[in-house]
């Protein structure tokens, strides 16, 4: 598996960097620009040209020169990451497919400059200031997700086990990991966040870890992300 991490500050402001933003947009493929185009504010637009930069790196095998079980997340900024995909020339103009939850896979007829053997599995999530994108060679889910004041007890009474509330009780912060493991579980396994609601997800470890690999360190501050991976 394979993180990517992009700050994409530098995007979400257009007036102070539109020229920033139209080299991103020049880098991205033809779906993600789509995407981004249908953005009307701005911050959300910069998460958009993130997603697509993000996911041009991954499919050119793109990393930091650390070796890829460690796990870290490969962290760019918005800038650096557009300066890197300018040196490939022309992007990579990328095919996609759904299943009946919607969740996206690259198409596998594409023929791409992968560095592993099969094209992997993706999973994009984007808050605040971030883009996360994992790849895989297994069914994968990423999610990120920025802490904000909102009314937790109100969220956690509805759709949190009883576990999960006593853990939210003592730290309102774990209210974000566990929201960030369910949207991760529920992406990796296919089914989307409603298949993970009445999951017990406040200890991720033991039976959780025997078919999935659990990831969440080096998390930006302010942030709480998690990433989901089958084992097989």
């Amino acid at each position: 598996m394979r993180l990517y991490l992009l700050d994409v500050k530098q995007l979400q402001n257009e007036e102070a960097d539109s020229e920033l933003c139209d080299r991103a947009r020049s880098l991205i493929d033809s779906h993600r620009r789509d995407k981004a185009d249908k953005c009307k504010i701005s911050s959300a637009r910069g998460l958009s040209l993130g997603a697509g930069l993000a996911l041009q790196l991954a499919v050119r095998g793109y990393t930091d020169g650390e070796a890829d079980e460690s796990r870290h997340p490969i962290e760019l900024t918005a800038g650096e990451a557009i300066e890197l995909l300018e040196g490939y020339g022309e992007p990579l103009n990328l095919s996609y497919l759904t299943n009946e939850n919607g969740k996206p896979y690259l198409d596998p007829d594409m023929v791409l400059p992968m560095v592993m053997d099969k094209i992997p599995f993706i999973s994009v999530s984007h808050s605040g200031s971030y883009v996360a994108l994992a790849v895989s060679e297994h069914e994968v889910g990423a999610d990120i997700q920025q802490k904000k004041l909102i009314n937790t007890e109100r969220i956690s009474g509805r759709f949190f086990t009883e576990s999960e509330n006593y853990l939210i009780s003592g730290d309102r912060d774990m209210f974000f990991t566990i929201w960030s493991r369910k949207e991760a579980w529920g992406k990796c396994e296919g089914g989307g966040l409603e298949s993970a609601i009445k999951m017990d997800l406040s200890d991720i470890s033991g039976k959780l870890s025997l078919d999935h690999i659990w990831y969440e360190a080096c998390v930006p501050e302010g942030y709480a992300l998690c990433v989901c991976e089958k084992k097989n």
